[in-house]
């Protein structure tokens, strides 16, 4: 028993005895790491707090019915929260909304401005969609196939593979037109009407 104690001090010598000769370096290391922890946690909830003010204003994007409210909601999007997935998807939204009235011109700005800004392939997949579907409409086939070129999302295989199919249809590339149209029946085949669609362009095609 008296070992016992008599070991228990000297480990008690040791231990005091390499505090204090090491004390500035632990101190040192320990305010290192406090002020490591405290930023980490203050950067953390910042970055929470942009993503939920971003997507507050996000829904009240989707909610108004009011066209200047929509573009006032986005500016303020893309200005605070311009790196947030929000702010592209309000873009889209907003593009969406110029295309309905006709106003292609704001709408093409409104797609652009998320096909380069998206931090996700998904919505800069999605933005350049709409600029294929747009330039379809105004008969801009050309720079279509270029903004449908530019959709590298997987999930977009079918839509754009049958973009491209009615891009390259309206510029009598039938072979492309054709092949484009296969790979799209083949992505929704089993899976979407809309294969059904796409296997009566490609029966006409033949």
């Amino acid at each position: 028993m008296a070992l016992d104690l008599n070991e228990d001090k000297d480990l008690n010598e040791k231990v005091s005895d390499f505090f204090s000769k090491n004390k500035k370096t632990i101190i040192l290391y320990s305010i290192i790491f406090l002020v490591f922890y405290f930023a980490s946690t203050f950067y953390i909830s910042q970055g929470e707090k942009k993503y939920f003010l971003a997507s507050d204003l996000y829904q009240k994007v989707q909610l108004t019915d009011e066209i200047n409210d929509a573009e006032g909601l986005a500016k303020e999007l893309k200005e605070k929260y311009a790196s947030t997935a929000y702010a592209s998807r309000a873009s889209i939204y907003l593009g969406n909304i110029y295309f309905k009235n006709k106003d292609f011109s704001k709408a093409q700005e409104s797609y652009k401005w998320a096909a380069n800004n998206a931090p996700e392939s998904s919505i800069s997949s999605l933005a350049h969609y709409q600029l294929g579907v747009l330039s379809f409409t105004q008969k801009e086939f050309e720079a279509g196939i270029e903004y449908a070129k530019l959709i590298n999302d997987n999930g977009f295989i079918g839509l754009k593979n049958n973009l491209l199919g009615d891009l390259y249809n309206s510029i009598s590339k039938s072979g492309e037109a054709k092949n484009h149209y296969e790979i799209a029946y083949d992505f929704y085949k089993d899976k979407n009407d809309l294969a059904k669609v796409i296997k009566i362009k490609i029966d006409s095609i033949s």
